[in-house]
């Protein structure tokens, strides 16, 4: 059963340049999942690397054919002419193969060390889920849906929707973290991951719930990475959306974002040693937290800086730590312009709430 589930995710796909569907040819499979391969239609086609389609085009795919030389050699044998030629001719633009393959073991070793040692699961995860969807949208909600994540990173929101009884849920990333999301995911029947751009999404009108949790304002055209995705949706399905608030939100304005300025360009492991110190400080505040709490004084325990994360473990202060500092870029928004995203993408039903870790949940549906 799981063997058809997961290559039945195929017919859920489209071809983002022409909006075809896609045949399958399989290389290599595992446990009934399809590890290797092509998906492909009459005018373009997209690799399976390591269980995951990589729908990506443009200057994206050609970074894609070149950074991953090993699969199309291992494969070589089995890809069609017309699929050889295309990824050759990308090779033959690398001035030195030797050295820039050195540089991909280089990256992926860089790669595995940020997944495999800075983020780890937490039995807080599926509370973190419900929290950043909410408050208009409930577990009970999400049982027997169809459910995206957009801008999926590790995998964990994937996952808890499947906890949460979604029928089948995709997960979607443009980083190379889906390899880790997949490795999360892969023993769950019901669930995909795929690599794909926000602006261009292999998908139409597919979904009962997307949602894209603290990605859009990293975007460097957020309403426009924003106004790509309710074609997704099912006519009458939830858009769903959490981004950072501008209101209530000195710390990162007046922190995060000068030490992100400061920072950037150093290696990972050490922005990573970096973060233990406002994960620090964090985990000091929430103490006194505590304390009020403890005293019955809710108020001014509510009124502490960190106070969201009080009932959270150590390592998910130091991992939204590390993803705050670690990104390039990050946008804040007063929720009366995120709603206007939504009516400006033709959504009804728009509802926002204000979350007090400086935070905006927006939901519409989408009408065909």
């Amino acid at each position: 059963m799981n063997k058809k589930m997961r290559k039945k995710f195929v017919e859920y796909l489209i071809d983002p340049l022409n909006l075809k569907k896609f045949e399958l040819s399989i290389f290599t499979e595992e446990n009934g999942h399809v590890t290797s391969g092509i998906l492909y239609n009459n005018e373009n086609w997209y690799p399976i690397i390591n269980g995951i389609p990589r729908i990506l085009v443009n200057k994206l795919k050609t970074n894609l054919l070149q950074s991953h030389y090993e699969f199309f050699k291992k494969f070589e044998e089995k890809l069609p002419e017309k699929i050889k030629i295309d990824w050759k001719k990308e090779i033959d633009k690398i001035n030195d193969l030797d050295k820039f393959l050195d540089h991909q073991e280089k990256t992926a070793e860089s790669f595995a060390y940020e997944w495999n040692n800075i983020y780890k699961e937490s039995n807080f995860e599926k509370q973190n889920f419900l929290h950043f969807i909410g408050p208009n949208i409930k577990e009970e909600d999400i049982k027997g849906k169809m459910t995206l994540d957009i801008g999926c990173g590790s995998g964990r929101f994937t996952k808890h929707a499947i906890s949460c009884g979604a029928k089948l849920a995709f997960g979607s990333d443009l980083g190379e973290s889906v390899e880790f999301a997949y490795k999360l995911t892969k023993g769950l029947g019901n669930a995909c991951i795929i690599q794909a751009d926000i602006y261009n999404m292999p998908f139409s009108g597919v979904f009962d719930l997307a949602y894209s949790i603290g990605v859009l304002h990293h975007l460097p055209k957020p309403q426009e990475g924003f106004s790509k995705l309710p074609k997704t949706l099912k006519s009458g399905g939830i858009m769903a959306i959490w981004v950072y608030n501008r209101r209530n939100n000195k710390r990162a304005i007046y922190f995060y974002e000068p030490a992100r300025d400061l920072l950037k360009g150093l290696p990972k492991p050490v922005l990573y040693k970096f973060s233990y110190l406002p994960a620090i400080i964090a985990e000091g505040l929430n103490w006194i937290t505590h304390f009020f709490n403890f005293l019955g004084f809710k108020k001014i325990a509510r009124a502490v800086p960190f106070s969201y994360y009080a009932n959270f473990p150590f390592n998910m202060k130091l991992n939204d730590t590390f993803d705050i500092i670690a990104t390039p870029k990050s946008n804040y928004y007063k929720f009366e312009e995120i709603e206007k995203w939504f009516r400006d993408a033709n959504l009804k039903n728009i509802k926002s709430s204000e979350h007090p870790e400086a935070g905006i949940t927006c939901i519409g549906n989408y009408e065909q």
